[in-house]
């Protein structure tokens, strides 16, 4: 079952004023969110594994988790997400991809370091500011992705 038909089928539930609504989603924003989630995955797994056993500080770690969450992302949109969108040369894509993973995650881990200097109790319950972090990002990075890093060159 595509992600279309997912989606017409939950939409189909709903009541009628939300159906024209719901139908204003971009598909490609649900694969985006799934891939995203997968990325946020990779990322937590690195940074709990690099925090607690590696001894890293938590500000360390998130730069390598996010790099291999980059790539996996990168990987898994070019893949599925946006599979039929991209005609730009794999380098060139890589560039923009990255250019616009680098903008988003400026704002990721600017507002992760926000959230843990305004909360410090936060250094215990990293997922909370990894949490804030990806959502700010993942809007971003979105929009980079759909009309820029993948968009179809004419």
């Amino acid at each position: 079952m595509s992600i279309e038909d997912l989606m017409e089928l939950v939409i189909s539930h709903l009541p009628k004023p939300l159906q024209r609504l719901a139908r204003l989603i971009d598909p490609a924003f649900i694969r985006f969110g799934f891939v995203g989630g997968t990325g946020f995955i990779v990322d937590w797994i690195g940074l709990s594994l690099l925090v607690r056993f590696a001894h890293w500080t938590p500000y360390n770690a998130r730069y390598l988790s996010f790099t291999v969450a980059v790539a996996a992302t990168w990987l898994l949109n070019r893949t599925w997400t946006f599979k039929r969108a991209s005609s730009k040369p794999t380098l060139k894509e890589v560039g923009s991809y990255v250019a616009v993973q680098l903008t988003g995650g400026v704002a990721n881990i600017g507002a992760y370091a926000l959230a843990l200097h305004f909360a410090p109790g936060l250094k215990t319950l990293l997922v909370v500011p990894l949490i804030i972090g990806s959502a700010i990002g993942l809007c971003l990075t979105f929009a980079g992705s759909k009309y820029w890093a993948f968009k179809r060159v004419a």
